[in-house]
């Protein structure tokens, strides 16, 4: 299916009856909070199973951040599937895995660090799924806005474009085109990766 920006792939609470492939593209997670506020908690590239899961019911949102091809695959059929072959499985299960580092790349992220720090890991973050991917590590897609990242950080949109302008005068990082960035100095990332502050 070809789907434009913003449109949902699901609604958290809606019955699991199916899991999706991105074919291109890219998608945001978002939760619901107690105060009705949405969080996003994590975004999916092309390549990327979104919707696997062992509930009856999506644990979140899944909607898209760009234009984009989803592969829609019901659950009940991939089960059956799975349970006649070995490789989906084992497909399956790298997929489990790989989320669960997501996961744990976002608690990175979001560690006791300045903003510098966390942005910088987010940029990391979205080079190590371009290389899951087959891409060019320093070539990033970037379809994401400024809001949606400092969401995903914990900092505000001022914050999030103050770094990006810093790290384009540091020689850290261009942005060719809109959504397109480009790495120079992953050294340098690194580094402010692992350092940690207070934004």
């Amino acid at each position: 299916m070809r789907l434009p920006a913003r449109s949902a792939v699901f609604r958290e609470g809606d019955r699991a009856g199916a899991v999706f492939t991105l074919v291109d593209g890219a998608a945001k997670l978002l939760r619901t909070l107690p105060d009705g506020r949405q969080q996003i908690i994590g975004f999916r590239f092309a390549g990327d199973l979104i919707g696997f899961t062992a509930r009856d019911r999506y644990p979140c949102d899944a909607e898209l951040v760009c234009d984009a091809t989803v592969c829609r695959v019901d659950r009940a059929r991939l089960e059956a599937m799975s349970r006649h072959c070995t490789g989906i499985t084992h497909r399956l299960l790298e997929l489990c895995a790989e989320d669960l580092a997501a996961a744990q790349e976002q608690l990175a992220a979001m560690a006791p660090r300045s903003a510098e720090g966390r942005v910088a890991a987010f940029l990391l973050m979205l080079r190590d799924a371009a290389v899951r991917n087959g891409a060019l590590p320093a070539e990033l897609s970037l379809p994401m806005t400024r809001a949606d990242i400092g969401d995903y950080l914990g900092l505000t949109i001022e914050s999030v474009s103050r770094v990006f302008a810093a790290f384009r005068r540091g020689g850290l990082l261009r942005e060719p085109e809109r959504g397109q960035v480009r790495l120079l100095d992953m050294p340098g990332l690194e580094a402010l990766a692992g350092a940690e502050g207070t934004h």
